[in-house]
């Protein structure tokens, strides 16, 4: 049986203002589960990438957000000394766990987002010192994700992440994932089918519908007779940016299509590189937008755009492509044919997959979809169905809170 009211203690790295994906799919999590009466609280880092609007404000270590009780751990310093920034990952379950310590409170079930891997650690060390039983949320699986693109190369910290993450997938007491996929390499990895679910990230139907009619974007840019092509996100090397920048180029003599990234990451410099030396008229890169703006942009765009690295072979899923599929916009993902993203658009009839780092197999599909816009709108209704039926977050929490209760009851023992 569900219980009505639970304490319910969420830890992840990343949350509001954060401009991370990690941070808005938390908040809204928190925000449902507050909704449904229960107590939340959150122990999260100190404000790291935050929107320019944001850029040089301070922020309290305590504060209520929405009904959220949310606890800040102020580890700036781990980013200002570049060896201790390296290994700050096994370092933050200890700062956590000091800060859950200090909170003295007492809560039902804990729910953590995975990455970074070594948190794990808090959840061990939080069930030694009180009890608490911890759900693991494996939204990214390290350090394959790390290693597949080469983001990862100290041999000692692959060791020890490879070390820990069998630790966790044995030893967990609850894990979840956001794919069947993300099941069976857990299954691979010696974790037990009887404590591993299938969750998918959940998305604010009502935030959907609040955003849908808000759509000004073009007629602000002044590109209301275009075709909208849209990339938002990380701007990275195994993201594949470049193959968008590719195909723009391509289609740089077509006035009618125009293309606009959004994002920041260690790629950015060499994209605007690429767009200046180029001349790639067509496309605009701008930084990481505020939430609601981002909402407008994607409900201005016609089509919009999910890239992956071929080498990205871990079984997850991007944060974006619910709020893409959810606002009813066609997707085009450059992604492996075999990758969890492409099973999904794939399923949902929402799109089309193109192997990555094909720029013609991508010029090819945006100039299908320009041609039909039947297609277009049959592509983002089918895609808005998926989510109401598997992404809807009232969903999600009855899920997660079958989960605690299960959790509760067995801890009795």
């Amino acid at each position: 049986m569900v219980r009505d009211i639970m304490r319910i203690l969420m830890v992840v790295a990343y949350f509001v203002p954060e401009v991370a994906s990690a941070s808005h799919v938390y908040f809204d999590l928190a925000k449902s589960f507050v909704k449904n009466g229960h107590e939340v609280d959150v122990i999260t880092s100190y404000p790291r990438n935050v929107y320019l609007t944001e850029e040089g404000k301070d922020y309290s270590l305590d504060e209520v957000i929405d009904g959220i009780n949310v606890h800040r751990c102020d580890d700036r310093y781990l980013r200002r000394i570049p060896l201790i920034r390296g290994i700050s990952q096994f370092i933050i379950p200890r700062i956590y766990a000091s800060r859950y310590r200090k909170l003295g409170k007492s809560f039902d079930a804990c729910l953590i987002y995975i990455p970074p891997l070594p948190l794990y650690r808090f959840a061990k060390k939080v069930k030694r010192m009180s009890g608490l039983r911890s759900v693991l949320n494996f939204q990214d699986f390290h350090p394959q994700e790390l290693t597949d693109v080469g983001a990862e190369r100290n041999r000692f910290i692959i060791g020890n992440l490879k070390k820990l993450e069998r630790e966790a997938y044995g030893h967990s007491d609850h894990i979840t994932v956001l794919s069947e996929g993300g099941v069976d390499y857990i299954l691979n990895r010696g974790g037990d089918c009887s404590n591993i679910s299938h969750i998918y990230n959940g998305t604010r139907m009502e935030l959907l519908e609040t955003n849908k009619f808000k759509s000004n974007f073009k007629k602000r840019e002044g590109i209301e007779n275009k075709l909208l092509i849209s990339y938002a996100g990380v701007l990275a090397p195994y993201q594949c940016v470049d193959t968008i920048l590719d195909a723009a180029n391509e289609l740089s003599e077509d006035g009618e299509i125009i293309f606009y990234v959004i994002g920041d990451g260690n790629s950015r410099e060499g994209l605007q590189r690429r767009i200046h030396d180029e001349d790639i008229a067509n496309l605009k890169l701008m930084p990481y937008q505020p939430r609601e703006e981002y909402m407008n942009i994607i409900n201005s765009s016609d089509i919009t755009l999910v890239s992956l690295d071929i080498r990205m072979k871990a079984p997850c899923l991007p944060g974006k492509l619910t709020n893409l599929m959810g606002l009813e916009k066609p997707v085009i993902a450059t992604v492996p044919f075999d990758s969890e993203t492409a099973k999904v658009i794939q399923m949902a009839g929402s799109g089309i997959v193109v192997n990555p780092g094909d720029q013609v197999g991508l010029k090819e599909a945006i100039l299908k979809l320009r041609s039909d816009e039947d297609l277009r709108r049959k592509m983002g209704e089918n895609g808005r169905k998926f989510v109401e039926n598997n992404m809807n977050l009232d969903l999600i929490v009855g899920k997660y809170e079958k989960i605690f209760s299960d959790l509760m009851d067995n801890g009795k023992g």
